[in-house]
């Protein structure tokens, strides 16, 4: 017998994860075999797989050279025996199995032989540790890893850090109560050296894997604010030993908490009466106190800055006695409100602060003059914005917690006169470890904007947004019927005055949005801005991050292509930015940019399959990439979860609840023509839609769950776009004569052709590779199921539906492509078992 690490060593890309079960002296043999004979017989390649499959679960596998007759093998670790599963779709590139239902649960080495040779081995359940909740860990301190297969089957995970440098193993403790198969609630305990990085390596009690993220060790230390984070035990809270107020000659350098109302070492005291303007106080104590650091107290009262912009500088906290006792107010001249200094170590804490003004003028209520921060909190404050300016934060280490934040209707940036313009309560920019937890906020203008975000937690919050800032449409508001609806607005009609949505989030990495409450307050929202959705983002709109090219030459590590333009091209590479191989034998391969050099990318990790000349890639920035949108609940909001327009790599869409809230989509775009707007060609790989309940019962707003394509230039598919994707256990109530918003009921995969005036191009080509429906349920939907041209090897399996009493429904719709004479999708495979 042979250790599983063995078969991993011969596999270089699995290298990482170890494997709990002995193997037959065989099964290395074939594989080693596989991997030897490949050079001379070009074996087959798996190159996209999904993270988990349970007994009963089909499987979709994307890679090349697979053949007209492939044959998977899969084999769980605690058997030596591989079993040959049953093809049920497949051409050369994608193949469609069904783990057996009598099958242990367990990890599951998968292989496909295409008569002559054998594909590498992958492993499907294997945990697969992401990213983290927190900058910095500390013995004592929990938190959490988020990722994939972490808690299977209730089998008690456990963790090891593992010190970069020294490679000494550290203990954790695993909470399993508050974890789950997407993450784990973890606790160091002795052994971590502050300063050292550590990586963590995960069982989930059938394998392990060492993460690649690393995450450093902070020391031991007091977190007086409860900001939950090891960087906040740096702040400086309470006087040193050397400080005796009211003494002549004692250490002011201990001195770290300023009574903004009694402190005999401040030149100027604050009032408190709400009358007298105590801005020049307020500035001042915080000027004292950032020369050693602490803390600026206000007791009990209201503190009138009027149209003083006070400045906080590094190391100082602005703290009340409590967010009901203690009250900063602003306004209603401008500039007034507040702006963090870089520097790092400052926050709000225990205070409500109100911007008085409703007239819109410029007062910011948080800035940064467009500078990062670092190490920033907002902790139990009730901030109300008034008609004022955005919270705008840019930086690393913000957390933003327990507070109310209220926005009144507002026109920034437009006219109060012409009613136009206007900002949501919350503008983010690239920020790093970002906590965004318990908070509720509640607008009427626009959106809360949260873009370029990394390593970031929307968690336990409360999102509110009224319906009351309308307006009564005229001819440019009935002219307007964009997205595709049949019920366009008519004049007269009272409907919302601009365009807004709960939560925007433009390009994210490791982000975690989960447990929130999104609701509509003061009536319905009536809208037809091409809006309205809860949790949207789509790869900053006009600002788009995309390019695409054809190789000319490649190697394992880079991509050339000198036929774009003459000498070296002008491309569209950002910080972040991923080369995606979208045809060709090593389509849906996705490798980060580490260098570019004219025409010429160098990418982080080899690939699979090399690239040959005239494959097709795309550059992009993923608009997702390792994304969890989990357990949140919405009502009100024409559209639910939209993924329109990006790339998109590792997202899970599991366990939210939708009421009379729309649907959830995703749209990718086919747009190569720099001549117009938002130019890319999409691609998405690793997308689960799992366990989601849709349910509408007022006819406003279409339930539905959407794979779309807009095929806008060339007139023909350019390349393999969604990969694989996993649509699972999701529950839809449908309402009849409900009208059609961006999608119509049901589940759908489908592509919509806007390359006008052009002639569709029939070249067999496709959009949506290995697509599977499996565990659905759909009632009352007119069309359960809607495909069409670009849908290929999809499958529906174990799919329920019911209608009530007097509706009746077409289970499937299968639509070609508008000017195609041929069939619309490829090998759809229905089903049940």
């Amino acid at each position: 017998m042979i250790d599983r690490l063995s078969i991993a060593s011969c596999i270089s890309h699995e290298n990482r994860v170890k494997f709990f079960r002995p193997v037959a002296r065989a099964s290395y043999a074939a594989c080693c075999w596989a991997l030897s004979a490949a050079a001379a017989l070009a074996a087959p390649v798996i190159i996209n797989q999904p993270f988990s499959a349970r007994p009963g679960d089909v499987i979709s596998l994307q890679g090349s050279g697979f053949g007209a007759a492939p044959q998977v093998y899969m084999k769980p670790l605690k058997q030596l025996i591989p079993t040959l599963l049953a093809t049920k779709t497949a051409d050369d590139g994608t193949v469609v199995v069904q783990a057996p239902k009598a099958a242990l649960f367990d990890v599951y080495e998968v292989w496909i032989t295409n008569g002559a040779t054998a594909s590498n081995h992958v492993f499907l359940n294997a945990p697969k540790p992401m990213h983290f909740d927190n900058a910095e860990i500390a013995t004592g301190a929990h938190f959490r890893i988020f990722g994939r297969n972490l808690y299977v089957n209730n089998i008690p995970p456990t963790v090891t850090l593992v010190d970069v440098a020294t490679k000494a193993p550290a203990i954790a403790t695993v909470t399993t109560s508050t974890s789950s198969a997407y993450s784990l609630d973890v606790t160091p305990s002795l052994g971590v050296i502050p300063g050292h990085s550590y990586q963590v390596n995960v069982s989930n009690g059938y394998a392990s894997t060492l993460s690649a993220a690393s995450i450093v060790a902070h020391a031991s230390g007091t977190d007086h604010f409860l900001i939950g984070q090891p960087w906040a035990y740096d702040f400086v809270y309470q006087d040193g030993p050397g400080y005796q107020a009211g003494v002549k000659g004692t250490n002011q350098a201990d001195h770290h908490v300023f009574n903004i109302r009694t402190d005999p070492s401040l030149a100027i005291l604050a009032k408190g009466d709400g009358v007298t303007n105590d801005g020049a106080a307020i500035q001042g104590a915080i000027n004292t106190a950032a020369a050693h650091r602490g803390v600026v107290y206000l007791p009990a009262g209201t503190y009138n800055i009027g149209s003083v912009r006070v400045d906080l500088k590094p190391g100082v906290v602005l703290q009340g006695e409590s967010a009901s006792n203690t009250k900063i107010i602003f306004g209603p001249a401008a500039p007034a409100g507040f702006i963090v200094d870089t520097g790092g170590m400052s926050g709000f804490a225990d205070l409500t602060i109100q911007n008085v003004d409703l007239s819109s003028k410029p007062i910011t209520n948080i800035g940064t003059w467009g500078q990062p921060i670092s190490k920033f909190f907002i902790q139990r404050v009730n901030w109300n914005l008034g008609s004022g300016a955005p919270i705008f934060l840019r930086g690393d280490r913000i957390a933003i917690l327990n507070s109310t934040f209220t926005q009144a209707i507002n026109y920034q940036t437009g006219s109060v006169a012409q009613k136009t313009g206007g900002l949501g309560p919350l503008y983010f920019s690239q920020l790093s470890n970002l906590q965004f937890k318990n908070n509720a906020v509640k607008w009427a203008t626009n959106q809360n904007s949260m873009s370029d975000l990394v390593n970031a937690i929307i968690e336990n919050n409360h999102f509110t947004r009224s319906a009351s800032d309308t307006i009564v449409a005229g001819p440019a508001q009935a002219s307007w019927t964009f997205p595709f609806t049949n019920q366009p607005v008519v004049a007269g009609q009272t409907v919302a005055r601009v365009d807004g949505r709960q939560l925007s989030i433009n390009f994210g990495k490791n982000v975690v949005v989960q447990n929130n409450l999104f609701d509509v307050s003061d009536g319905v929202l009536i809208v037809n801005h091409n809006d309205g959705e809860t949790i949207l983002n789509e790869a900053g709109g006009q600002d788009m991050r995309e390019d695409w090219g054809t190789v000319t030459t490649a190697n394992n590590i880079s991509v050339t292509d000198n036929s774009k333009c003459s000498g070296a091209c002008a491309w569209l590479v950002h910080p972040n930015s991923m080369l995606i191989i979208v045809s060709g034998a090593g389509a849906g391969q996705w490798r980060h940019i580490t260098a570019h050099a004219g025409n010429t990318f160098t990418v982080d990790a080899p690939f699979n399959v090399a690239p040959a000349a005239g494959d097709r890639f795309s550059i992009a920035v993923p608009a997702y990439e390792n994304a969890i949108i989990s357990n949140n609940t919405a009502t009100g909001n024409p559209v639910g979860i939209a993924m329109y327009h990006g790339a998109y790599l590792n997202v899970a869409v599991t366990g939210n609840q939708l009421t009379n809230n729309g649907g959830i989509y995703l749209m990718a775009e086919q747009q190569l023509s720099s001549t117009r707007s938002e130019p890319g060609l999409d691609a998405t790989r690793n997308m689960e839609i799992n366990g989601n309940t849709l349910t509408n019962t007022t006819g406003a707003w279409p339930s539905y769950i959407a794979l779309g394509y807009l095929m806008i230039n060339p007139s023909s598919f350019w390349g393999r776009n969604v990969m694989g994707a996993e649509i699972r256990n999701n529950s839809i109530a449908a309402h009849t004569g409900t009208p059609y918003y961006f999608f119509a009921e049901g589940y759908q995969a489908f592509s919509f052709y806007q390359a006008y005036p052009a002639a569709y191009i029939e070249q067999q080509g496709g959009a949506f590779f290995g697509t599977v429906f499996q565990g659905n349920s759909c009632a009352n939907c007119t069309v359960n199921y809607s495909l069409g041209t670009g849908a290929t090897d999809t499958t529906i399996w174990n799919a329920a539906t019911s209608n009530s009493p007097g509706v009746t429904s077409t289970f499937l719709k299968d639509t070609p492509m508008l000017g195609s004479g041929a069939a619309a999708s490829i090998r759809t495979l229905v089903g049940h078992d």
